[in-house]
């Protein structure tokens, strides 16, 4: 489930009376729909697929597995290139970096990239630098708090700062200092007083050290900046009136992510979308991680067992059912997405190229960590309940043995089923609720609550059963839904097309009833200009919503079908 925004605000009803639907008997024992499960599970999470991070082996590994799994199950294939669809993310990787130093006593040391000693930080601007180096302690300046590694430096204008890593105070687990200390306050100080690069060593074993990271961050600091562990066995006194020459470069890459699409054809003019996203984390190489690591400890597999091999699973097992169901009345349209931890990407890219036209999709159901249900509270959220006035009427006749339900109307959310919604797709989102191990690597397969998965299989096959034989949804616009707090005093209210390789930020949906709705933005929109503010990127933008004012009255410049078009919008 995607990191940015996870956790939605729910109203709990339970139904329990007259004109419920019990469970409908399922095409297969739930036996062997338990074993199914955990094999298939206990594989997707295990080490083997180091996290099926969008674009690795283990993504590979996964995808196939899908695939073995569809064919198996003689579901045809609907992508692009059998059961695939490609699509891809522009990045930015670390192609260089080295550091040379002279410490003029005629020794001279050449220290090349190397991911356990020397690296650029993934905050390094991608530049070569040559000058004099001066040495500044910790590079804290906290005089209230008794150090100020600056006070007896005249000026680091044009040279070349080098730092310690940490702070004087670090065995104090309740020091002052830390708030001070951390790698990018220090690095944004020495950077206001002129340095013209920035050199960051570590001598203590106990100092949890950066990790490499082969794709970078952009927008970039202003300097290049390169760490030098433990391992590279360096001191302060080496840089004592010495030189140092060092460069960072870097190079665009393309991650290539895969979504396995798979059919059931019964020649019906309406198709029901069932998904769930199979990639996770990895190693945390592009982030989203919650885990906290003990000092010096090595990047962890995120196995993702709830998040979303649960979801990717019950994918697996509704395939099956629905193959062996007597409802024929719709298609059913299968896809593991990947790239959704970036972004819903890959949900994002089928929508704009899908494999069955859009206005043939009935609904969509989503299925995004259902594999921790609570075995006392035993309840679990579906959201989208206003995407289809015809929600409230049957979602309600559904009971699972003692299941509660929590309901949510917004079509909008952290996973794939927004992608759906953006283009007028009734939804519906299965979540079995948050847990202490969300994006980190303890979430194992051991942890998944079997039984409970088994349930929500059982509700989601219940359902489409009792669509089977009726007309098409309509769609309904929702209000959004979110808990998470703003970090700015204004937002317009769109969903950014993080597949967007262009300058701007194209609009993937808007919020009905915020600014950008009102003003008339549209999905597809290009916008190049806020108030003031040129758009050139994500970054741009979000640096741009930061500096605005709540209530005021502007304009928004942006490109619709290739041509330029001015809005006025009140923030």
């Amino acid at each position: 489930m995607n990191y940015f925004s996870k956790f939605i605000c729910l109203c709990t009803l339970c139904f329990i009376g007259f004109g419920s639907t019990q469970a409908q008997t399922l095409p297969k024992a739930e036996a062997d729909i338990l074993k199914s499960l955990e094999h298939n599970i206990s594989y997707l999470a295990d080490d083997h697929l180091e996290g099926r991070l969008m674009g690795s082996r283990g993504e590979k590994l996964a995808y196939e597995f899908i695939i073995e799994n569809f064919q198996s199950l003689n579901i045809l294939p609907k992508g692009e290139d059998g059961y695939l669809q490609k699509f891809h993310l522009q990045k930015i990787a670390c192609k260089k970096g080295e550091l040379i130093l002279d410490n003029k006593q005629g020794k001279v040391q050449f220290l090349q990239i190397n991911p356990s000693k020397n690296f650029p930080l993934s905050m390094s601007k991608p530049d070569k630098v040559d000058g004099k180096c001066v040495w500044i302690g910790y590079g804290i300046e906290a005089p209230e708090l008794g150090v100020n590694d600056y006070a007896n430096i005249k000026s680091v204008k044009g040279k070349i700062v080098v730092m310690r890593l940490g702070h004087p105070d670090f065995n104090n687990p309740h020091s002052k200092l830390a708030a001070v200390a951390d790698i990018e306050t220090k690095v944004n100080n020495a950077i206001q007083k002129g340095a013209s690069g920035i050199v960051i060593i570590n001598t203590r074993e106990e100092i949890l050290e950066p990790d490499f990271k082969p794709i970078v961050k952009a927008p970039f600091k202003a300097v290049p900046i390169y760490f030098l562990g433990k391992a590279a066995a360096v001191d302060s006194a080496q840089f004592v009136n010495a030189k140092i020459s060092m460069a960072v470069d870097t190079a665009n890459i393309k991650l290539e992510g895969h979504n396995v699409i798979g059919y059931i054809n019964h020649k019906a003019p309406q198709t029901v979308v069932i998904g769930a996203h199979f990639d996770h984390l990895g190693y945390n190489e592009l982030g989203g991680s919650t885990y906290r690591k003990q000092q010096n400890e090595k990047p962890q597999i995120h196995n993702g067992a709830d998040d979303n091999a649960s979801g990717t699973a019950a994918l697996i097992e509704l395939a099956e059912l629905l193959q062996k169901s007597p409802y024929r009345n719709h298609n059913y349209m299968f896809i593991a997405f990947s790239g959704e931890e970036q972004g819903l990407l890959g949900s994002h890219y089928f929508v704009d190229h899908p494999t069955i036209p859009l206005t043939q999709m009935d609904y969509m159901i989503n299925m995004d960590m259902v594999g921790r249900l609570d075995t006392l509270k035993k309840s679990f959220s579906i959201s989208g309940t206003g995407t289809s006035p015809r929600w409230d009427s049957i979602l309600p006749s559904i009971t699972i043995d003692d299941l509660k339900v929590k309901y949510d109307p917004s079509g909008t959310g952290a996973s794939d089923h927004t992608s759906f919604y953006n283009v007028g797709v009734p939804v519906l989102h299965f979540f079995t609720g948050s847990h202490a191990d969300y994006h980190k690597p303890s979430d194992d397969w051991e942890q998944i609550n079997l039984p409970g998965t088994l349930q929500i299989i059982k509700y989601i096959y219940t359902l489409v059963g009792k669509l089977d034989k009726q007309p098409k949804l309509a769609f309904t616009k929702t209000k959004e839904s979110t808990t998470a707090k703003s970090a700015f005093k204004v937002t317009l209210g769109i969903m950014p097309d993080y597949l967007f390789e262009g300058k701007g930020v194209k609009v993937d949906g808007t919020t009905e009833g915020k600014p950008a709705a009102i003003a008339g933005i549209k999905r597809g929109d290009v916008i190049i200009k806020l108030d003031q503010y040129s758009i050139q990127s994500m970054d741009d933008y979000m640096s741009t919503l930061g500096k605005l004012e709540k209530g005021l009255q502007t304009k928004v410049i942006l490109l619709r079908d290739g041509k330029e078009l001015v809005l006025d919008v009140k923030l």
